[in-house]
């Protein structure tokens, strides 16, 4: 009998946590929510028979916390001379592929991830990239998740490896870091100090090719190279330029096998 093996690879929404743009969320338990209930419709704690259902309330949440699906509105507003897709449109086939993890997490935070290192990284584990693959590019930034600066650890992808990608035929990506390009905070500085030309390069690559673009992905490393499923189905925002995701990645026995 064949079986399958899941991995999780999402990061859950944080209260606060180390992020230039952090999640402010609101936690009410069972007996709090009861004695809102109470003053509000001026029922009994007896009635409600001590408690109520709990509750979550986000007073604060934008659309790209914790592992998240960017689509090609967040980069850009048209693609091939059509009004780039938001969240709502990307198509629900494109949210489920076979997946490959190209490991470069030997780079360092804010280098450059190349076209030929992306190349070289196919070559090694000896798979040839196909149309509608999800690439998954193996940082280990996740390890920092929710730390102090955790979103200026990674090297990013360049311009010409997101069109390198594109050129395979790949129309989702991912990442294990909050941002595909490098820190956005280190290319703001580096505009300050005169430098132009790189800022979000590798997400505007993205757009022109109407790519969508997994951010803030963990477990990489405790998948195979290839042989295993990739589903990402983003919460469905209208007109949304992300959307949160439960990422999941199953393997097969022969897959598996391999490890």
């Amino acid at each position: 009998m064949k079986s399958s093996c899941f991995v999780d690879l999402s990061l859950p929404l944080v209260d606060g946590g180390g992020f230039g743009t952090p999640a402010q969320m609101r936690y009410l338990d069972h007996r709090t929510r009861a004695d809102l209930l109470v003053e509000k419709f001026g029922v009994t704690i007896d009635g409600l028979q001590g408690r109520a259902n709990s509750m979550e309330e986000f007073s604060y949440l934008h659309s790209h916390c914790a592992t998240h699906f960017d689509a090609p509105w967040h980069y850009t507003d048209m693609v091939n001379g059509e009004p780039a897709m938001s969240i709502d449109q990307v198509p629900l086939d494109w949210c489920c592929g076979d997946g490959v993890v190209l490991d470069l997490s030997w780079k360092e935070c804010g280098e450059d991830i190349t076209a030929e290192e992306l190349r070289r990284a196919s070559e090694t584990i000896k798979y040839a990239i196909k149309p509608n693959d999800i690439v998954l590019v193996r940082t280990d930034t996740s390890a920092y998740y929710g730390q102090p600066g955790c979103e200026l650890m990674n090297p990013g992808v360049t311009r010409e490896g997101t069109l390198w990608l594109a050129d395979q035929g790949v129309r989702v990506v991912g990442i294990d870091a909050g941002c595909w390009d490098r820190p956005p905070q280190i290319m703001l500085e580096e505009i300050r100090a005169g430098i132009k030309g790189k800022y979000m390069q590798g997400h505007r690559a993205a757009g022109e090719r109407g790519m969508c673009i997994l951010e803030w992905l963990t477990n990489l490393e405790l998948l195979p190279v290839f042989g295993f499923k990739v589903y990402a189905f983003p919460v469905k925002i209208e007109r949304g330029s992300a959307g949160w995701v439960r990422a999941v990645a199953i393997i097969g026995d022969e897959a598996r096998q391999r490890m």
